[in-house]
């Protein structure tokens, strides 16, 4: 009897013996399993989805944003359009021909179209000027004609512009019977009134 309990507690023992081997293998194989098994990434779901479309729709909506408003700024406004920066320049050349233009038989032929295309204080100054040199002019009998050959405009906004203009006057008097062309550049300041641009300073340089 001694001998049977003594087989039986050994074979107990071999066989949890044999168990925990079993066990220590299965642990390992599965640990190595996992270090050499390829990492897959979870599947997003659908929350973080959404929000990525809508960062990425809010970011677009952002440039649109910036770039219609860059054009509303750079182009559709009225103060720099192209067709504000054309009536600038047409005003500014039709004014330094007419001004650049005289004949001392009538000396007031521009007068009044001058002073119509200016502001009140430099149509006063213009005023002072051809007072001055009317009586030279009628002496020396002088007369003159003038065109443009290039005109742009250097800046403008909402409420001012400036041209600069190449002038060509040809002008003769009884010192130079035969006439000569004199070329010019002239600087035109011009304010907006209105639905319309009014000359308010020249420099010729």
């Amino acid at each position: 009897m001694a001998t049977d309990t003594t087989t039986r507690t050994a074979a107990a023992g071999t066989a949890a013996a044999d168990a925990d081997e079993t066990e220590d293998v299965s642990s390992t194989g599965t640990a190595s399993a996992a270090r050499t098994a390829p990492l897959t990434r979870k599947p997003a779901g659908r929350g973080t989805i959404v929000i990525s479309v809508l960062a990425a729709l809010l970011l677009g909506a952002t440039a649109l944003a910036g770039f219609f408003g860059y054009q509303y700024a750079t182009t559709d406004s009225p103060a720099t359009s192209a067709e504000a920066s054309a009536e600038a320049i047409d005003t500014a050349k039709d004014y330094a021909i007419k001004l650049s233009s005289f004949d001392y038989r009538d000396l007031n032929k521009n007068r009044d179209a001058i002073t119509a295309m200016s502001t009140d204080d430099f149509a006063a100054k213009y005023s002072e000027m051809v007072t001055a040199l009317s009586q030279i002019v009628t002496d020396g009998k002088g007369e003159a004609t003038a065109e443009v050959s290039h005109a742009a405009v250097e800046k403008i906004d909402g409420s001012s512009a400036t041209v600069i203009l190449f002038v060509d006057q040809k002008a003769r008097n009884v010192v130079s019977p035969d006439g000569k062309t004199q070329p010019y550049r002239m600087v035109v300041t011009l304010e907006r009134s209105g639905d319309r641009w009014l000359v308010d300073n020249v420099e010729t340089k």
